[in-house]
């Protein structure tokens, strides 16, 4: 009997309950998937947003972790990661094959990651802040125009 390793037998375990896990509960397994990744993708971006909004470096330390913190202990699924978890999985050992890889988790993870990356932050910003109108001549205040002359 080969040795496998304990980390490898995880990842094939692992890359089992991301395909075949769902499989077992049909459309209800697609649709956990889908959730999974909206929520995930919900927290990546704004892990993003949160960084690029605060000043500090902390801030952004602080605000880059804490939603990729609870992506990961959450559970939720992102595909990029299980574009590397999946097919590792696979290469230990797995009982998922391709096909079950593409329609029980890539595909509708996918599908959920660009729903809540688009929607859940990019369309939630879009609604919160609008389009940037630009101000017309006669809508600046007289006392907003600078004067010619030097600077001081």
């Amino acid at each position: 009997m080969d040795y496998v390793p304990p980390i490898a037998a995880k990842i094939a375990a692992i890359a089992d309950a991301k395909t075949l896990g769902y499989a077992k509960f049909g459309g209800f397994g697609i649709l956990t998937a889908v959730v999974k990744a909206i929520l995930c993708n919900w927290m990546v971006c704004l892990g993003v947003v949160m960084a690029m909004t605060s000043k500090s470096t902390i801030g952004k330390i602080v605000g880059a972790w804490l939603p990729i913190f609870i992506f990961f202990a959450q559970g939720f699924e992102h595909s990029i990661v299980n574009m590397f978890l999946i097919p590792a999985g696979m290469l230990f050992g797995a009982k998922a094959t391709i096909a079950d890889w593409w329609i029980w988790n890539q595909i509708p993870v996918t599908v959920g990651n660009f729903i809540g990356g688009s929607v859940f932050t990019g369309f939630a910003l879009y609604l919160t802040y609008g389009q940037k109108k630009e101000a017309s001549p006669a809508t600046i205040a007289p006392s907003a125009i600078a004067e010619p002359g030097p600077v001081t």
